[in-house]
């Protein structure tokens, strides 16, 4: 048998600083993931909030664009702090349909409804519980200071509101609608 002389002997395992130091290089390691991580979980909330603030003010503004554009007359009524638009519009078949088209717009709860009913069928201002069956088009609308949301001003239908979804994310819309159907036909829809 040979022996291994004691200058060649290696002891097996690792010193206490050698342990401190890969636990120590291990947290840092792990503190950088986890801030990575955290720092692109919050740009992609950001992103995803700012996103469906857009989307919900651009269906908006997409409603009020076909319905104005299209629309024999229109008008906006108010119930305290709400406003309600009305307008006659012309559908987008080969064939000339009319039908009437409101937009309400709530105050107390930031939303933006809408309802189409028949020509000739007048919309009226609406109880909550009518309130309740129109479409919800977005929430967290408000309006831009003390700019109503819907204003009329002649042949044109000014709209102008924030679409917020959190603090900080909010998106902006101010736009002219014009009416061009150029048809004098009178409606009775409000």
């Amino acid at each position: 048998m040979r022996r291994v002389p004691a200058s060649l002997r290696r002891d097996e395992g690792l010193t206490l600083v050698e342990l401190t130091v890969a636990m120590a290089l291990s947290v840092l390691i792990i503190g950088i993931s986890v801030a990575l991580f955290s720092s692109a979980s919050k740009s992609q909330t950001t992103v995803t909030t700012r996103s469906s603030a857009s989307n919900g003010a651009q269906l908006i503004m997409r409603t009020l664009t076909q319905g104005i554009e299209n629309a024999s007359e229109f008008t906006v009524q108010t119930s305290g702090s709400d406003l309600m638009l009305v307008a006659r519009t012309a559908g987008t078949a080969t064939t000339l349909t009319w039908s009437c088209r409101a937009w309400y717009y709530q105050a107390s709860t930031s939303t933006i409804r809408t309802t189409t009913t028949a020509d000739g069928t007048k919309i009226l201002l609406p109880t909550a519980a009518q309130l309740a069956t129109w479409t919800q088009l977005s929430t967290g609308i408000a309006a831009i200071g003390t700019t109503p949301v819907f204003q009329v001003a002649g042949p044109n239908l000014q709209v102008s509101f924030v679409s917020n979804v959190n603090a900080g994310q909010s998106v902006t819309m101010q736009t002219s609608i014009l009416q061009q159907t150029g048809v004098g036909a009178s409606g009775t829809c409000y």
